[in-house]
């Protein structure tokens, strides 16, 4: 799967959408409301938002996680270095 709009974003989270897209996952979106960040990415599901980053991470895989509630922007969680399965299993269970 190809997401034009984050072409420009770091290969791993490049890399980290494209296997996303294999998961047998509830319905999401991607959103980018940090377009000037390039480490960064959000997943929409359900009433959730997932910010994804690779910044602080010099591992493949590993990620910080911010769990928010979408209408709210209230924090709900942060995980420091969340390895893919995971981050996998936190949107399967959303």
């Amino acid at each position: 799967m190809y997401f034009e709009s984050v072409e420009n974003k770091d290969i791993r989270i490049c890399d980290l959408l494209v296997r996303i897209s294999g998961e047998a996952l509830p319905d999401y979106s991607i959103v980018d409301f940090w377009e000037a960040d390039l480490t960064a990415i959000g997943i929409q599901t359900g009433g959730k938002l997932v910010y994804i980053s690779t910044y602080t991470s010099n591992e493949p895989c590993q990620y910080t996680v911010i769990i928010e509630e979408s209408d709210t922007g209230r924090v709900l969680e942060k995980i420091n270095e969340c390895p893919y399965d995971c981050l996998i299993d936190i949107m399967k269970n959303f």
